[in-house]
């Protein structure tokens, strides 16, 4: 009976633990514990994160409920460690008890803190040395305090007081920075009184060389009347409309695919058959057809624009912005309706070919992907029983139009990618004619092989490189990467080049002959491909040269990308182009608004190329470490360095001869036109001040004899012919190869403002600053925006 009276029942065991039993301490916050939340005891903790008051999350301050790092310990872990002790008369009697709930509070603890340490839940003193060196900064510095190894971006980050911007990798300030040569120079300039009183002068013609256009923002409901009444009522006549609808059809449906061309042309019918009789039907069509008349307006023939002058200034802006006016007040069920989606996609390209901003439509793509986001075209919509194959397929198509403008968009403005990882095998459409698919169809007909010419042709090719194309674009912003896994990227790339059917090879002539519109949409896709594999490469070879032959197969193929998107120009400029193949200079304007970047770009790598080369010899010869059997194609004929400076020279005279164009910008030739002369000299670096010097006032010279017979057509200062005697009677170029020669015998602006003093006065007012390459929004680059 004693042994039986030794031991303990349960009962008792739960008795006498009851009257041990202490108050619960207080391990939740204060904020927790008051709302009766379960808190998980971190600082601050999700609730009172979630909540948007992590400040406001405290516990209980007191010795026994925390610790040095400011998380709250239980009470119960000490009874664990109790537990533990040899010497406590408890661990013999509640073994299970007393060391099982420790067990779990201290794994619960240090779950915690493997947390912190992988930086999946923030901790304290973390922020708090964050915020500590925020405070410390300089708000008055006008730089931002870098690591040792640089930024971790490809861009430029400028700042001015409380003013921060960023410029993505093919902006002209980035672009400089890898010429240090020529960022010094162009620094020194304002310190010079001939290149900045010359300068001077090409800002103040190129100003009144241009038709000033209203921006979006000065104009306004005209007469406060609906935007949709005011489309009808400035809609131009049948005649017009079919003019411009066919150039649209005919040009602008190959690339990017927007519409179903026989489902709108069939309502266009419609449209001119009913309306007048059928008011209702305006808000469905009338905007999506005056979108069109806007796109297609660029490729109308210069003569258009004197006979049909109402016309004209009403499609050219403020119709764009009346489109823009009437999307803004829609609905919400109104904007998710796919014709919705079309007209802001119309409303997009039509602002691209009216030289918008690459950051503004930078933002208007990423609206314009978030949109059709929101109506599920990025999903895979076949399963869909809601929706006919017809209207799926029309998804597809605007889809990867969308993606294609945000993926163009991000690489012109040197900015991430919006577009999200997918998979694009189910979203890409299929090799269709428009005339095969109807809202009839059950079911999709079998798509065509890619070497047969379809209407969507062009964009299934881009679809199908889009995976290759976003990876490497996404590659390019991270900083430094691996020259390996950037060659990797980049001939996947190539191999999507290669993969383009003859039908749209440059080097074939397609099956139906050839055309103006069918050209320019060959050289766009050529180009839209070719992009990524550019911004990929580029930053490698206007790097420090190395002997690695991955480097030189880079080297190699960026120059072999650059001389082809240079050799494009040849097939639309006037100049040069076939005159009974372009009955018109309208192709050429078109693609210097969606190319102009490009060429600039591409001249500049060709720098960058004969820069590296500089280094070694003055001939450039291929390596024949880079024929090895990793490269994927054999490479093009080795180039002199003297015929690329011939190719860079030629871009450089189309830039000063379209300066007083729309989309003329002075900055991109006084780049091109300074770096040029920094890698063709080798001597010491007053010689290379020197040709840099001369290859300034000669590009600035240039531009000023091109812009000089505009401003006097204007009436503001001599006639034409005035003007012309004055060129005859003085020099615009010293006829000596000295470099160190000054050209001071041109004439100077100041000659031809003593006959005005109105525009003496204007010039002497004119602010303009050419050599601040990191703000592109000065006044002086009067491009109309859109």
């Amino acid at each position: 009976m004693a042994a039986v009276s030794g031991q303990i029942s349960p009962t008792d065991g739960m008795e006498g633990q009851s009257i041990r039993k202490r108050p619960r301490p207080v391990v939740s916050c204060l904020r927790c514990r008051k709302k009766k939340l379960r808190c998980d005891r971190v600082v601050p903790c999700e609730n009172c994160s979630k909540s948007g008051c992590a400040t406001d999350c405290a516990f209980y301050q007191s010795p026994e409920s925390l610790e040095g790092n400011g998380i709250p310990e239980p009470k119960r872990m000490r009874m664990s460690s109790e537990a533990g002790n040899p010497h406590s008369a408890d661990s013999r009697n509640e073994p299970v008890k007393a060391s099982g709930t420790g067990i779990l509070e201290d794994l619960q603890q240090r779950l915690v803190k493997i947390e912190e340490l992988l930086f999946i839940r923030p901790k304290v003193h973390l922020n708090r040395r964050i915020e500590a060196s925020l405070n410390d900064a300089n708000p008055a510095s006008g730089h931002v305090a870098s690591p040792i190894d640089g930024p971790s971006y490809l861009g430029t980050l400028v700042v001015k007081g409380t003013r921060t911007r960023y410029h993505g990798q093919n902006n002209r300030i980035t672009l400089l920075k890898q010429f240090a040569e020529a960022k010094v120079f162009i620094d020194q300039c304002t310190k010079d009184p001939s290149i900045a009183g010359l300068a001077k002068e090409v800002q103040f013609l190129q100003s009144k060389s241009k038709l000033s256009l209203n921006s979006p923002e000065s104009i306004s409901d005209l007469d406060c009347s609906p935007e949709l009444l005011q489309m009808q009522a400035c809609l131009p006549h049948k005649a017009v409309c079919d003019r411009l609808v066919d150039l649209y059809t005919s040009n602008f449906e190959k690339t990017f695919r927007i519409l179903h061309i026989p489902t709108f042309l069939r309502q266009y019918a419609n449209f001119w058959a009913n309306h007048e009789s059928n008011k209702d039907r305006l808000s469905a069509f009338l905007p999506q057809l005056t979108a069109v008349l806007t796109v297609a307006l660029p490729l109308e023939d210069p003569d258009f624009r004197q006979d049909q002058v109402a016309v004209w200034e009403y499609l050219q802006t403020p119709a764009v912005n009346l489109v823009r006016t009437w999307m803004q007040k829609l609905g919400r069920k109104q904007r998710t309706e796919l014709c919705t989606l079309q007209v802001e996609a119309l409303v997009l390209l039509a602002r691209q070919v009216r030289l918008v901003s690459p950051e503004e439509l930078w933002r208007a793509t990423g609206m314009l992907v978030r949109s059709a986001m929101v109506m599920g075209l990025h999903l895979d919509l076949s399963q869909c029983l809601d929706l006919s194959a017809f209207e799926v397929e029309k998804r597809r198509r605007l889809w990867i139009t969308i993606v294609e403008m945000d993926l163009q968009a991000s690489i012109l403005s040197g900015m991430p990618v919006t577009i999200p990882n997918l998979d694009f095998t189910p979203l890409t459409p299929a090799n269709l004619n428009d005339v095969d698919i109807s809202e009839s169809i059950t079911e999709l007909p079998p798509a065509k092989p890619l070497h047969e010419w379809t209407d969507a042709l062009a964009q299934v090719i881009l679809a199908t490189s889009l995976p290759h194309r976003i990876r490497a674009m996404s590659l390019v912003q991270t900083t430094r990467p691996d020259l390996s896994e950037t060659l990797q990227h980049g001939r996947r790339v190539e191999e999507c080049l290669r993969r383009i059917p003859s039908s749209l090879r440059l080097d074939h002539r397609p099956p139906k002959g050839d055309s103006p519109a069918l050209l320019l949409n060959r050289v766009l896709l050529d180009i839209c491909i070719r992009r990524p594999l550019l911004c990929l490469y580029r930053p490698i070879i206007m790097g420090e040269r190395c002997e690695d032959p991955l480097f030189l197969e880079v080297q190699q193929a960026c120059l072999e990308s650059s001389l082809v998107v240079l050799s494009y120009q040849d097939y639309f400029d006037p100049s040069v182009a076939d005159l009974d193949f372009f009955k018109s200079t309208a192709y050429w304007e078109v693609f210097k608004r969606l190319c102009r970047n490009d060429i600039s770009w591409a001249a500049l790598s060709v720098c960058g190329y004969m820069k590296l080369s500089s280094q070694q010899q003055s001939t450039v010869q291929t390596p024949a470490s880079s024929m090895q059997e990793a490269s994927p194609a054999s490479r093009t004929p080795t180039h002199t360095k003297a015929s690329l400076t011939r190719l860079v020279e030629n871009t450089l005279d189309g830039l000063t001869r379209t300066i007083g164009e729309t989309g003329g910008n002075l900055k991109d030739v006084l780049l091109l036109a300074v770096v040029l002369q920094s890698v063709r000299a080798r001597g010491s670096a007053e010689l290379k001040e020197q040709w840099m010097q001369q290859g300034a006032m000669k590009a600035l010279s240039a531009c000023r004899q091109h812009l000089l017979p505009s401003v006097s057509q204007q009436s503001y200062a001599y006639t034409l012919e005035e003007f012309a005697q004055m060129f005859r009677a003085t020099r615009m170029f010293p006829s000596t190869t000295d470099a160190g020669c000054t050209p001071t015998s041109q004439p100077h602006l100041s000659e031809f403002l003593a006959e005005s003093s109105a525009l003496a006065t204007e010039f002497s007012n004119f602010q303009g600053d050419p050599f601040a390459f990191e703000d592109g929004s000065f006044a002086w680059n009067f491009n109309p925006s859109v």
